[in-house]
This record gives C-alpha cells, sequence and structure tokens, in this order.
C-alpha cells in the first residue's frame, strides 16, 4: 500500500478501472442490471475506484471488506451529492462489477467483496437519505438542487450561497457561523480529474468538463 496520495496512482487506477468496466458492460453480470442501475453504473464504479484510493490509499489489488463498508456506508454518502437512484444502484453494480472480476481473476476477493456489498444495501441508501451524515459541501449542493439553483452557473450559485449562509445562521442561533461561511472560491484553472465544481461528485472530465 502507498503511504502517500499521488495525482499520477489515482490516474491509474481510474485507467485500470475504466477498462475493466468496459469489459464488465459486455458481461451477463451487466445484463442482469436494471435500466435504472445499467446508467448509474459508471458513476458507482468510477466514484467507489477514486474514493477508496482518495480515503483510503487503496488501490484494487488492496480493496477489503472494511474499507468497503465505510467507504459505501460513510464516504460517499458523506461527500457525493447524487439523488436516491444512485445510492440505491451502489450495492447491485458493484456486486455485478465484484463478480465479475472475481470470475476473470482480475480481482482475487471479488467473490467476498460482491457478498458483503449485498450485505449492507439498504444501509447505503438509508445513510445517503439523511442528512446528518452529509458533509458541508454536499448540504449546501442538495440545498440548492432542492430550491431549484442550477449550480451550474455560478451567478446563481453566489445569490443562493447568500440565502443558504443567512438561513444557517438564523437556524443554528450562533455568529460563530459567520466566521465558517459557505464559499465559493475563485476561479482558477480546473484540472481533468479535480472533483466537478458542481458538487456531483464526479471528476471534472467525466461531468461538466466535455
Amino acid at each position: 500500500m502507498v503511504d502517500e496520495y499521488l495525482d499520477e496512482e489515482l490516474e491509474e487506477i481510474s485507467k485500470r478501472v475504466y477498462g475493466w468496466f468496459v469489459e464488465f458492460t459486455e458481461s451477463k453480470y451487466f445484463e442482469e442490471l436494471t435500466e435504472e442501475q445499467k446508467s448509474e453504473s459508471e458513476f458507482a464504479v468510477m466514484s467507489f475506484a477514486d474514493y477508496m484510493y482518495s480515503y483510503f490509499l487503496s488501490s484494487p489489488e488492496e480493496w477489503n471488506e472494511d474499507e468497503l463498508e465505510e467507504c459505501c456506508l460513510e464516504t460517499l454518502p458523506r461527500k457525493v451529492s447524487a439523488d436516491e437512484s444512485f445510492f440505491e444502484s451502489i450495492a447491485p453494480v458493484l456486486s455485478a462489477f465484484f463478480s465479475y472480476l472475481g470470475e476473470k481473476d482480475l480481482l482475487e476477493n471479488g467473490s467476498q467483496l460482491a457478498r458483503t456489498v449485498r450485505g449492507i444495501d439498504e444501509e447505503i441508501a438509508r445513510n445517503a437519505s439523511d442528512p446528518r451524515n452529509w458533509g458541508m459541501a454536499k448540504s449546501f449542493v442538495m440545498a440548492a438542487n432542492d430550491a431549484g439553483v442550477d449550480i451550474t452557473k455560478e451567478g446563481e450559485l453566489q445569490r443562493y450561497m447568500q440565502v443558504y449562509n443567512t438561513q444557517r445562521l438564523a437556524a443554528m442561533g450562533s455568529e460563530q457561523l459567520l466566521k465558517r461561511p459557505i464559499t465559493i472560491p475563485k476561479k482558477s484553472k480546473i484540472r481533468r480529474n479535480d472533483p466537478c465544481p458542481c458538487g456531483s461528485g464526479k471528476k471534472y472530465k467525466r461531468c461538466c468538463g466535455p
């Protein structure tokens, strides 16, 4: 296991897992998914691979059941701003993906990982639907979505940010929050593998980048 995060390592992992995913889409395991699960499958697989490295420094060869559970039950619900269908699809998609990798001898513990993620299916969706499990950025993005804000438009997002911070102050009744308002950073060059600024949880190149 590596002991520090490297962009180059994440890029290599992403390319390798994406190659596996493309092959997976031609398998019987993929065909057994529902149409909704198929539509969410690339985001589910790539998000899992990205966060397993970003938060646990784990490459596919190092994926294990404990970190799988933590990633799916805590990290993804906290970080990824997505609707219910995405989180309801995580367990079926990853289970099918792991089973495929195990059958092809691409992942030694594929069958064990598949069983583990199937066992936490309902808990993943439940955790993701509970705002108490959301990080600050996700809370803001989800609130903006609920308010009908087009989060891809900076002007709309800036205006909503002011309303949102005011609402948070009123709800918490604390002037301390003024020291830590939600802010939108000034524009800077966004790299292809950076998180998309729209808050989707996807990489920029797979979201607003195109």
